[in-house]
């Protein structure tokens, strides 16, 4: 999707404000009027509120309680319907979706963080923990022909997730952006073929 000027995004404490990585993804992520979508850690919306423009049917969830109310706060301003939860993962999230979005936390760290924000950064140990879980369950909540689109970090466990992922689905890397310590890349997985539980 394009960058929409008219989308007015509030930013509020313990939310992670949209940085490259979001908009990264929100150049890839294409969805039609009509598909649903889920996506997972919306953080301020700005996908979510993106999408719904787009005529998308959108739940946005997230574990942090602040973000799920900035998106919620974020939608009603820009005047789209999102569907807010509040969930660690798919933990609460009800069906199945056309497309799942995710920015997962990505840097390594070895600490517990503690606070949302920190939450919103922290890829656990190797940067790739949430992204390895998230890709363990999310296949049950594809609809059939479902796309996931995703941010990896070369700085968090990159390759790691490919491997683990190619045992249930085909990835394509879409797009690179190099920065200065890192580079990160926008993925899209799709099954490899019907899973059956």
């Amino acid at each position: 999707m394009k960058l929409d000027q008219t989308i007015d995004i509030e930013v509020i404490d313990e939310v992670y404000d949209p940085s490259d990585d979001s908009y990264l993804l929100l150049r890839v992520v294409d969805p039609k009027p009509g598909e649903s979508m889920l996506e997972i850690g919306p953080g301020t919306g700005l996908i979510s509120i993106h999408a719904a423009k787009a005529g998308a049917i959108v739940t946005a969830a997230d574990i942090n309680p602040h973000a799920v109310e900035c998106t919620r706060r974020n939608a009603v301003a820009n005047g789209v319907r999102i569907e807010t939860v509040k969930s660690d993962l798919f933990q609460n999230v009800k069906g199945n979706f056309d497309i799942i979005v995710f920015n997962p936390p990505y840097l390594p760290d070895s600490t517990r963080t503690t606070s949302w924000i920190e939450k919103s950064w922290s890829g656990g140990e190797d940067g790739a923990e949430v992204a390895l879980k998230f890709l363990q369950e999310a296949w049950r909540h594809l609809a059939p022909g479902g796309r996931i689109y995703m941010i990896l970090s070369s700085a968090g466990g990159l390759m790691s997730v490919v491997r683990a992922a190619r045992e249930r689905y085909e990835s394509v890397m879409l797009e690179e952006q190099r920065m200065f310590f890192e580079s990160i890349f926008a993925y899209r997985f799709k099954l490899r073929y019907s899973q059956n539980g």
